[in-house]
């Protein structure tokens, strides 16, 4: 129990330092006593990002993570390691049974297999607080929640190797070490708090197959969600019924599940319940309006709805959103590409769904211009740019541009200098693609005549030339969407107007069959932002294989502080 309360003073240790040294950080120079400690702090943030941020290695283990993920998992595990074994006496004992010629044969095993099964029940609650989307953790560190999953995932494989050898241990010691048997072993396994032990390695072992790809794929997201809320919760009780010593975890454990699913709900009662304008008190969806892009394998859904809010959310949060009609159990999250308008409740929505299997192939199967009702749950995650933000790069590989866009508008509209450095970047597949956020292009082409700062980057990985793929006979298209002739004309005149490069900073790229280089466009930011001066962001969203080669490109930044990072993933 010991070891278990010097864990948990770790982590509540950890998380007092961060919460001061943000707090000191996001003060501002004016605020502050001193450089000695700013410069300690910049210093490793420097040396932080050279070489922590690019992808690990191993990525068939891992997946594409920062070093600084794999880092953070080892450290814990060596802890863990450490305190699985230290202050253990390895010795044996043979103690004789009275009234037998029988000998029960006592180790260090009993000792280490409680020891691991006691820092398995400390380390619940820490699992549970690393998947809630209510974060405490996000709003100490300021990391969005969908960051911690990789620790989640990770620590939950750690507890059940943990689950395993307790069960292991004494199932050795009672089945094999303990005389006589089998009635030794018989009369544990009648135990209530056996059973309950055995209970509990089942649902931790169901969930730990049940989390894996394959299984996902087999019984589908949705199912995968609602079974892992449940059997986590059942978990619980098991645990507790196990061991009821050990009580103050899981009391905790069940609390931060309940509080998150309580949060959850009454944030999308905040937004949905009420009285709105023109109609009485109730719960009331938003209606969106499907639009379908693209064909085939490039078909894209594009949701609009107007929505009264009790209040804006930032550039750079997410929603969650539900789609009700089609399954009332599930939930993605998110970006809207339409900014939010402080003056007023009424806001506009805009979002895009790539289409693929499960809920999104659904939604397109609903057809062109068919609405279906919206649920709503957030903002989530941070506001971007950063407050003190003054050259921002902005880059997005597909569907990624819906957190992108936003974070350049908001950039522009409270650049700190006429002469920031702003950048927008859009790697695109096709130049038909463009027209997935067109009234958004063309708001950025004209913001561009009013600021010359802002520059805006398309490039095109799949044609060489201009409109090559984007005929008028979409019909033909195998698993495309079927559109009159006069609307791809009309779609044809549009994307020419988006494609011509008349304004200075504007450029649109084509370049067949290959990706453009980050660190090039990385470099070529930060000369500018150093030109000017100020602090530098650069944020990103898109495919995991361009967030691994934007990590790669600010790691290799020369720049010892003033330059902060962000990919946006919802891994």
């Amino acid at each position: 129990m010991m070891y278990t309360f010097i864990l948990w003073g770790a982590l509540l240790g950890i998380a007092a330092i961060w919460v001061a040294v943000r707090g000191w950080r996001m003060g501002g120079p004016g605020q502050r006593l001193g450089r000695v400690f700013d410069n300690i702090c910049d210093a490793t943030e420097y040396a932080k990002r050279r070489w922590l941020l690019p992808d690990a290695p191993a990525r068939w283990l891992f997946g594409r993570v920062s070093r600084l993920q794999v880092v953070t998992l080892a450290v814990m595990l060596g802890y863990l390691l450490v305190f699985s074994l230290v202050g253990i006496v390895y010795n044996t004992w043979v103690t004789p049974i009275k009234g037998s010629t029988l000998h029960n044969t006592r180790t260090g095993l009993g000792g280490f297999s409680d020891r691991v099964g006691a820092l398995a029940y400390a380390l619940t609650p820490f699992t549970i607080l690393l998947s809630n989307r209510e974060s405490i953790l996000s709003l100490i560190t300021g990391i969005p929640h969908q960051h911690f999953n990789f620790l989640h995932r990770w620590l939950g494989r750690i507890m059940f190797v943990q689950a395993f050898l307790h069960t292991l241990g004494w199932t050795i010691i009672e089945g094999k070490l303990y005389q006589p048997q089998p009635s030794a072993y018989a009369g544990l396994m009648a135990e209530q708090y056996i059973i309950f032990g055995v209970v509990a390695m089942f649902l931790i072992t169901l969930m730990l197959v049940l989390s894996t790809q394959t299984a996902i794929g087999w019984i589908g997201y949705e199912a995968f969600k609602l079974s892992h809320w449940i059997i986590a919760v059942l978990y619980i009780g098991a645990c507790w019924g196990h061991w009821d010593k050990l009580w103050c975890w899981m009391v905790p454990s069940l609390a931060l599940v309940v509080i998150d699913q309580a949060v959850r709900g009454l944030r999308t009662l905040y937004i949905h319940a009420g009285r709105r304008e023109g109609s009485s008190f109730g719960f009331k969806c938003a209606e969106a309006r499907i639009s379908l892009l693209g064909t085939g394998d490039d078909l894209v859904v594009r949701l609009d709805f107007d929505y009264e809010h009790p209040e804006p959310w930032q550039a750079g949060q997410h929603f969650h959103v539900c789609f009700p009609s089609l399954s009332v159990w599930q939930s993605h999250p998110f970006t809207p590409s339409s900014s939010p308008d402080p003056n007023t409740k009424m806001q506009h929505h805009t979002y895009l769904l790539r289409v693929r299997k499960g809920q999104t192939a659904r939604l397109a199967a609903l057809g062109n211009a068919a609405t279906v009702p919206a649920i709503l749950s957030g903002p989530y995650g941070r506001a971007y740019p950063s407050y003190d933000a003054e050259n921002v790069l902005a880059v997005a590989g597909g569907t990624g541009v819906t957190f992108a866009v936003p974070i350049v508008l908001a950039a522009l509209k409270h650049q700190v200098a006429a002469k920031s450095a702003l950048e927008f970047v859009w790697v695109v597949g096709k130049a038909q693609d463009i027209l997935w956020l067109e009234p958004e292009m063309a708001l950025l082409k004209s913001a561009m005549k009013a600021s010359p700062n802002l520059r805006v980057k398309v490039f095109v990985t799949r044609d060489s030339e201009p409109h090559q793929g984007f005929g008028l006979d979409n019909e033909a298209e195998k698993g495309g969407v079927s559109r009159a002739a006069s609307t791809a004309s009309s779609d044809h005149a549009i994307l020419e107007s988006l494609l011509v490069q008349d304004i200075a900073g504007f450029s649109v790229s084509f370049l067949g069959d290959h990706h453009p280089a980050m660190a090039e466009i990385v470099d070529d930011f930060v000369d500018r932002s150093e030109t000017v001066g100020g602090t530098m962001e650069i944020v990103g969203s898109g495919p995991e294989a361009m967030g691994s080669d934007l990590r790669s490109a600010v790691s290799n930044v020369r720049v010892a502080e003033n330059l902060n990072f962000h990919w946006d993933s919802r891994a």
